[in-house]
């Protein structure tokens, strides 16, 4: 059972980093697809040491998006 705390709604804000790359991940919103899979959509924004971030939309499997992006800010 997945307890409240960590719970990915809509406009929550995660993040990750992988040495001088740093993600930011704010939620769009959470959903199931057809076949019922939960998936999010989410504002990615990707920071590469002093570069310019670069910002688009993607969409991941709510599992694959628990794995990459952990900690809540």
């Amino acid at each position: 059972m997945q307890l409240a705390q960590d719970a990915v709604e809509s406009g929550a804000t995660y993040c990750s980093a992988h040495g001088a790359v740093v993600e930011k991940a704010e939620v769009l919103s959470v959903g199931s697809d057809r076949v019922g899979i939960p998936h999010v959509r989410f504002q990615l924004e990707v920071k590469r040491g002093c570069n310019t971030p670069t910002v688009e939309q993607r969409t991941l499997a709510l599992s694959s998006f628990r794995a990459r992006y952990r900690d809540r800010l």
